[in-house]
């Protein structure tokens, strides 16, 4: 009798012993830093891109596009961009997320890309979509997904 409750003991304490030791730090999941880490880093993102979506309406309101095709273009561009990662951000926390979660956000992140090498808004929006690139060149690392900003379709 004793020798079974040991057993069994002994087999509860390797069983949460095996469970903290791989809590958190990622061991299955598709990306290459803590679950705390990839969370925050999906905060910034979704807080740089909403500084971002607000600069680009202030600085379009301003300029030689409000009210054109182009304004529409690029409202579009931010909105599916914003779409694809509330859905990674979805299926992180669902702990269902793949790197091609990621492949998505930056291809609709490429549009936004070669906008902003188009029309050269104001500095404000130019330094809030360097903030995104980075937390994306940062998210594309985290997901070892193979990226470059220079060799996107153009």
């Amino acid at each position: 009798m004793y020798r079974k409750i040991s057993l069994i003991m002994c087999g509860l304490v390797i069983l949460v012993w095996a469970g903290i030791g791989t809590q958190g730090y990622g061991q299955d999941a598709p990306y290459r830093m803590s679950d705390k880490e990839m969370k925050q880093l999906l905060e910034r993102l979704e807080d740089n891109a909403d500084k971002l979506r607000k600069s680009v309406d202030k600085a379009l309101d301003k300029s030689r596009l409000d009210t054109t095709r182009r304004e529409d273009d690029i409202n579009k561009f931010l909105k599916d961009f914003e779409d694809a990662t509330d859905r990674l951000k979805d299926r992180f926390e669902d702990h269902k997320s793949v790197a091609a979660d990621v492949e998505e956000v930056l291809r609709r992140a490429a549009f936004i890309d070669r906008f902003m090498q188009r029309q050269r808004l104001s500095a404000e929006v130019q330094g809030d979509w360097a903030a995104v690139k980075a937390d994306l060149d940062e998210l594309a690392r985290a997901y070892n997904v193979s990226w470059q900003w220079e060799r996107t379709a153009r």
